[in-house]
């Protein structure tokens, strides 16, 4: 088993063909087929089923891609760590971020990240953990962070704690119930549903009838921030959020807090990657600079 063939293989499963996976490697087709035999050869094993439409993964297949995937991962890294060690800063970092780490963390870290590894690519994707879990155990994510609420592969994950949280209800600048001061005075809101997740939804309903109050009305549903920002500036509906979307410079003046004197807990902010998968020293480095950001955040308050 040859590094060419695991990269060849991971291609044809991600693009469905070999015409495509060749086209995006540079190779010519006839090399890639015979790349791929060669690789059955030495497993042993069928890992795909061809076709006229293209290709597709046999259940071995679906097994191996998880294997080779990571393996690939860490080719990369170690690759990426060498060249960032010898002094020339470059390479990729994918970073995931849930909505309460785009809305005060991200900003600050990204400045002094560029300033210091100006030549890294960056991919930031906003999501969160449990759509984002299998990508982050293969490699293909360097490190989320966000809530760990919903994974069912924790033990798979190397989790450390940024810091702990809560939620506050925000709406527009001037919304008519902006004064409220109980959940009670917002029983006739219209309301956004922050996330993709059942739990959501949920937890909500849980809230408002842990005081007595009817079930919220959950107007809209939002799955990712721009979303619920535009919905939030455009409408008179509420949303409740982490309270980093008020941390947020870029946001005060035109969203305000919608001051409660109740309080809402929320799931703590953690920072998370692939057990026994280790970060290079830019993805390290982005890691600290997050820790760091939150700390003068904490400072502030």
């Amino acid at each position: 088993m040859k590094l060419n063939q695991l990269r060849d293989f991971t291609a044809i499963a991600e693009n469905g063909s070999l015409r495509a996976a060749a086209r995006l490697l540079g190779l010519a087709q006839p090399a890639i087929t015979r790349s791929i035999q060669d690789l059955e050869h030495s497993l042993g094993v069928q890992l795909f089923v061809r076709s006229a439409r293209g290709v597709k993964l046999t259940p071995i297949g679906e097994s191996f891609l998880v294997r080779a995937r990571k393996i690939m991962g860490e080719v990369r890294r170690g690759r990426e760590e060498i060249t960032q060690l010898q002094g020339r800063l470059e390479g990729t970092l994918v970073a995931a971020f849930s909505i309460a780490g785009h809305m005060a963390i991200l900003g600050p870290v990204l400045r002094n990240f560029r300033r210091r590894y100006p030549k890294v690519r960056l991919r930031i994707i906003e999501g969160l953990l449990p759509a984002l879990e299998a990508d982050l155990i293969e490699g293909n994510i360097d490190f989320y962070v966000g809530p760990i609420e919903g994974s069912s592969r924790v033990a798979d994950l190397q989790i450390s704690k940024v810091c702990d949280n809560f939620r506050i209800v925000v709406a527009r600048e001037g919304h008519p119930l902006a004064g409220a001061r109980r959940l009670a005075d917002l029983r006739e809101a219209e309301w956004i549903a922050t996330s993709v997740l059942r739990e959501e939804q949920d937890d909500m309903l849980a809230l408002f009838s842990e005081r007595g109050l009817p079930p919220p009305n959950l107007a809209c549903r939002c799955e990712n921030a721009l979303s619920i920002l535009s919905v939030l500036l455009n409408t008179d509906m509420l949303a409740m959020v982490p309270q980093q979307w008020l941390q947020s410079d870029r946001l005060r003046g035109i969203l305000v807090t919608v001051p409660l004197v109740e309080t809402f807990p929320a799931p703590p902010i953690m920072l998370v990657h692939g057990a026994g998968l280790g970060l290079t020293p830019a993805a390290d480095y982005f890691a600290g600079l997050v820790r760091q950001a939150q700390a003068a955040i904490d400072a502030g308050h």
